[in-house]
């Protein structure tokens, strides 16, 4: 457990590394993430893998770790029951949850004590939001995780409904606002101003931009700044959102393909740098930025 409080060290200025991708890494290392996916659906993403291949998801969270990430997400975007539901698994939620947080927490006891874990959860697409959240958030803070992340959340109420699920948890919350646009707003239209404004008086640490190109990113980040007064900051989608034509040829088949040619680790920097000098306090990468691009990234973020 670390010996500083996560929002106290952003109150205080500092800039933190966050880790990469998490699915399309296990993607990359040959793990099946298309269990229940269809030509028009994720199914249950890499939910999975904390059961099938619980060595390979520890194994990603220590190797952030030790390119210096100072927060790890736990595999538990869509441990919860709609989703699991997709393959008959529902009534695991609280197993696959569970095992989710405590993968994080041991590479993270292992490696570095001064880390922090974040309890990573998206919303199911059914369901009672704010039950499938707090429910999850209960299950993340008992495995020990430092501070809840309800993330992909796409609409105003959507994000006012999850960080109060997320806060019952008692443990700070960040909230990650998923597809911003080029325009600098919100995936469907909405100001940044406009969320904080709904979100004031909320429990909440922090504002990350999250499963964004990089480009839109530096479009919403100044508008994000100059509408919320607390910390904020990105994770960044580098190259995950082609449909893989291939998808079904096999039962291993990914809903995706990666492909990070437009934004190299270099190129990454790039924009980390910017980033930084726009006000976030945490950068971190999102589908297909691996640990090449944590890495890239590690010396912008941590020296400025």
């Amino acid at each position: 457990m670390p010996s500083r409080n996560l929002a106290d060290r952003l109150e205080a200025g500092e800039v933190l590394l966050m880790d990469g991708a998490t699915g399309s890494e296990l993607q990359r290392r040959g793990v099946n993430i298309a269990a229940g996916a269809t030509k028009d659906s994720l199914g249950v993403w890499s939910a999975t893998a904390n059961v099938d291949a619980p060595e390979v998801v520890q194994g990603v969270h220590e190797d952030y770790l030790k390119l210096g990430a100072d927060i790890v997400i736990s595999n538990s975007f869509w441990t919860n029951r709609p989703r699991l539901a997709i393959i008959g698994q529902e009534e695991r939620w609280e197993e696959y949850t569970r095992k989710a947080g405590e993968m994080a927490v041991a590479a993270r006891d292992s490696v570095n004590p001064e880390a922090y874990v974040a309890g990573g959860v998206a919303p199911p697409g059914s369901g009672d939001l704010h039950t499938e959240f707090a429910d999850q958030a209960r299950v993340l803070a008992a495995a020990g995780v430092d501070v809840m992340l309800p993330e992909y959340v796409g609409t105003i109420e959507d994000c006012v409904t999850a960080v109060d699920a997320c806060a019952t948890a008692g443990l700070p919350v960040l909230l990650g606002v998923r597809h911003g646009t080029i325009d600098g707003t919100m995936q469907y239209g909405d100001s940044f101003a406009d969320l904080a404004s709904a979100l004031d008086g909320h429990k909440l640490d922090a504002v990350l931009l999250m499963c964004t190109r990089p480009d839109p990113v530096s479009a919403c980040l100044p508008k994000l700044r100059e509408a919320f007064d607390g910390p904020i900051g990105c994770y960044s989608n580098v190259g995950y959102y082609t449909r893989n034509p291939q998808f079904g040829a096999s039962p291993t088949e990914a809903w995706h393909t990666i492909d990070t040619s437009g934004c190299p680790p270099e190129r990454y920097a790039e924009y980390a740098r910017e980033w930084r000098g726009m006000g976030a306090q945490i950068i971190g990468g999102c589908c297909a930025a691996g640990p090449e691009h944590i890495e890239a990234i590690r010396d912008v973020v941590k020296g400025g």
